[in-house]
């Protein structure tokens, strides 16, 4: 099966042959380790049902040269463990990797308290620590291997619903630290319509650009690959170059890409549209992941038709929102 959680153990089972010192903690969650387990049981560490003291031993692990990477739940990774993630790890910038799996509503009948719509915004007011989510099995392998083998600090990689997926590109770009990857050509350039989409969400991106494109609309579509830190350069050619800009996110609207994405536009001091589609505050139903992302409105045909209603009144009051604030739920 190649999905992005068997793309975590993929990479792991690699770096440690390369000789790379990975240990990995799990929370009562082996069976994220398992090929690791397989050949290298004594790479794995049990602390049973406890992400607070699981953040612990990992920051423990740092500071003796290792290199931690924790997997479990991310609603309980990132809301139970804050405290020692904010304390014992980010404040020193420890080399621990945060592995947060069933993001979004990938815990479909699990509810509302398995299901991760905060962890983003939970973890992006921390500085130094860097959040990523791959779009694909293909992408989750550079992203790991980055972001697990090369890159030193604090990392925070979402991963969501399990089992079989589309390859969206059969050869993804190199990572590159806050970069986007662009997917509808080999590099950004002027659109009426740019979609950022993330993770699991960027299938829904494309499609949506397909009928945008038979509506009229040049669009163009990236693969956000990071929510933090994001390239001043690139925010800035995306700011530059496109009339509307639209997010598409398996969490709140409030604290995720969105809401960093227009942070940076404020950084560098200019904003274009920004149209924030992903799930509303405090969302507590329970189902099958395609009908809760219907209900948030996170499906090809509601999307199109939404980002073409911003398009009409952007087309109608143009000279109103040019050089403006326009930020929209």
């Amino acid at each position: 099966m190649r999905d992005r959680r068997t793309a975590l153990q993929d990479v792991l089972v690699e770096l440690i042959g390369e000789g790379e010192d990975i240990i990995c903690v799990s929370v009562d969650s082996a069976s994220r380790f398992k090929k690791v387990k397989d050949r290298y049981p004594e790479r794995v560490v049990e602390c049973g049902i406890c992400e607070q003291a699981g953040m612990g031993v990992c920051a423990g692990l740092a500071l003796a040269g290792f290199i931690p990477v924790i997997s479990g739940y991310a609603t309980f990774l990132t809301m139970r463990a804050f405290e020692q993630i904010r304390t014992d790890i980010c404040r020193w910038l420890l080399n621990v990797k945060i592995c947060g799996t069933d993001t979004g509503f990938s815990a479909q009948y699990a509810g509302f308290t398995h299901q991760a719509l905060e962890d983003i915004a939970i973890l992006s007011v921390l500085d130094g620590i860097v959040i990523s989510e791959p779009c694909d099995y293909e992408d989750a392998l550079l992203l790991g291997r980055y972001l697990l083998g090369n890159f030193q600090g604090p990392v925070y990689l979402r991963f969501g619903a399990r089992g079989g997926e589309d390859e969206f590109l059969k050869e993804h770009q190199e990572v590159a630290l806050g970069q986007f990857e662009p997917l509808t050509r080999q590099e950004f350039q002027e659109a009426d319509v740019t979609i950022v989409a993330l993770g699991q969400l960027v299938g829904l991106g494309m499609e949506a650009a397909a009928e945008l494109e038979k509506r009229g609309y040049r669009t163009f579509v990236f693969n956000a690959r990071f929510v933090k830190p994001l390239n001043p350069e690139m925010v800035a050619r995306i700011a530059r170059g496109s009339r509307l800009v639209v997010t598409l996110e398996e969490h709140s609207r409030v604290g995720g890409l969105g809401d960093n994405l227009l942070r940076a536009f404020q950084e560098i001091r200019n904003i274009p549209p920004l149209l924030k589609l992903g799930a509303p505050s405090n969302f507590g139903f329970s189902g099958e992941r395609g009908f809760l992302l219907r209900k948030c409105g996170l499906e090809a045909s509601l999307v199109v038709e939404r980002i073409a209603k911003e398009m009409e009144n952007l087309e109608r009051h143009e000279g109103f929102f040019k050089g403006g604030l326009l930020s929209r739920e």
